[in-house]
């Protein structure tokens, strides 16, 4: 019960899976700050287990500094995310690994929608999204996809506070 209590007050730290109330009566999970496969699967995994969701959507960017394994982690990402999701949209060259791996795996190509940039992807995504819907949004650091969050999220006045990569220096860069 002591474990129970610490945990229903404990606010993870900015875009390391925050659950961040999306526009159109949708809920956002933010775990932009960075990814690797590990965790990356591990995110799908938390995603699979939202059982009050219309649908379940995944925003996955690029995962960085893999070298030789890289295509083989975005593949493995992939089948993962056929399994759990019902719309897929990728973020980056390296995604594009993740989209052919879920084809592979049977998901519908009328269901995977790829984007080079991640404030793109939101705004595209957010004429598609429904009440009800999860989100859940992660990639490297270098992907940005907190700017997919903040396209998203019900108040992006409060980016500042909630989400990562928000002083002058980062939103300056590309």
């Amino acid at each position: 019960q002591v474990m129970a209590e610490a945990a229903a007050g404990h606010t993870p730290p900015s875009s390391r899976m925050r659950l961040i109330p999306g526009i159109k009566e949708t809920l956002i999970i933010d775990d932009s700050y960075n990814a690797s496969p590990v965790a990356t699967l591990a995110a799908l995994d938390s995603l699979s287990l939202v059982m009050t969701a219309k649908r379940k959507i995944a925003v996955l960017g690029d995962m960085m500094e893999l070298g030789r394994y890289s295509v083989e982690s975005h593949k493995k990402v992939g089948v993962r995310a056929a399994q759990v999701t019902d719309l897929l949209v990728t973020v980056g060259f390296r995604a594009q690994g993740i989209a052919e791996a879920a084809l592979d795996a049977g998901f519908p190509d009328s269901q995977i929608l790829q984007f080079e940039d991640s404030r793109k992807a939101g705004k595209e995504l957010e004429a598609l999204i429904q009440p009800g819907d999860c989100i859940l949004i992660k990639g490297a650091q270098s992907m940005r996809m907190e700017r997919a969050v903040e396209e998203l999220m019900m108040n992006p006045e409060d980016a500042e506070k909630l989400l990562v990569r928000q002083e002058e220096e980062w939103k300056r860069k590309m």
